[in-house]
């Protein structure tokens, strides 16, 4: 691949789902070569002695060669090896470079947008934690973006904004909520409650399937959601029952059935407890939407 970069504007469209590309390249540093090279814009050109603050996140993948990242106001230094990736967060003070020796080869994205701020606001990503391993999928991620860089950057910034998203899931996939055994015990607690939602909750036969007691799971499962087990699936229920009144001609009667409702009376009285509406409610309205349809 030949060397390139591409400066990419701000862009309404890629805002609204949370990701702005704004630029992506890709160099081969050969051994013995200066570094960084004397090309790119004033705001985003460095030298090893001053450093470097953006204001945007970057994600920078090492595929071959060695070299060295100092970040943060106590210049903490950090080895970066082949297969590495690390980012560079928006407002934090980093410098990197290959060593002289080996080189690098390094693929970069620069994204700004609140998908990024969650992550960071969440501790899925942190800066004082830059550092992470690569993957198969990441390199075909990069792949992807550099071909669509180099033909047509601008028509493409749409497509570059939703890899850089790809990027970010596979990065928090390692350090996200899942991460941790409590966190995956409550995942895994919804999804059961989400396929069996039609069914009687027992929470103590939950926990049990899960491994875990029944008291350490009710607290974890509120402490992680806010609400208790059985408030879950009954909001599970809920939004599964809406979906029924406004997709399918099935009687009230029916999808209180089929939800494990005891009666068309108490699904109705906790659906009008969740939503305001009763299910007729939910019915006429999409009668109307249907006959306004020309």
């Amino acid at each position: 691949m030949q060397n390139y970069f591409v400066y990419m504007p701000d862009n309404r469209l890629c805002a609204a789902w949370g990701c702005t590309a704004v630029s992506t390249g890709y160099t081969e540093i050969e051994p013995n070569s200066a570094y960084p090279p004397s090309r790119h814009p004033d705001d985003h050109h460095f030298s090893w002695s001053r450093g470097r603050v953006l204001n945007a996140y970057q994600v920078v993948q090492i595929s071959a060669g060695s070299g060295r990242l100092e970040f943060g106001p106590e210049r903490r230094q950090v080895a970066i090896t082949e297969g590495s990736i690390f980012l560079l967060f928006p407002g934090v003070w980093h410098r990197f470079a290959p060593d002289r020796r080996t080189g690098w080869v390094e693929h970069w994205i620069e994204c700004r947008g609140h998908a990024f701020d969650f992550a960071c606001d969440a501790g899925l990503l942190r800066p004082e934690r830059p550092v992470h391993p690569s993957s198969a999928e990441i390199l075909r991620v990069f792949a992807s973006i550099h071909a669509l860089a180099q033909d047509d950057t601008l028509r493409n910034q749409p497509l570059i904004s939703t890899l850089g998203l790809q990027l970010l899931a596979h990065l928090c996939r390692a350090t996200d909520l899942n991460g941790n055994a409590s966190s995956r015990i409550v995942d895994r607690a919804r999804m059961i409650l989400m396929e069996r939602c039609g069914q009687p909750l027992l929470v103590e036969k939950l926990a049990a399937e899960l491994g875990v007691s029944y008291p350490y799971f009710r607290r974890l499962f509120r402490a992680q959601t806010g609400m208790s087990a059985k408030q879950y699936q009954m909001i599970v229920r809920i939004q599964r029952a809406r979906d029924f009144l406004v997709n399918t001609d099935k009687s009230v009667k029916e999808i209180a059935g089929l939800l494990g409702f005891h009666s068309a009376f108490h699904f109705s009285t906790q659906f009008h407890q969740q939503t305001g509406a009763s299910p007729s409610d939910i019915r006429s309205a999409k009668k109307n939407l249907v006959n306004k349809t020309p």
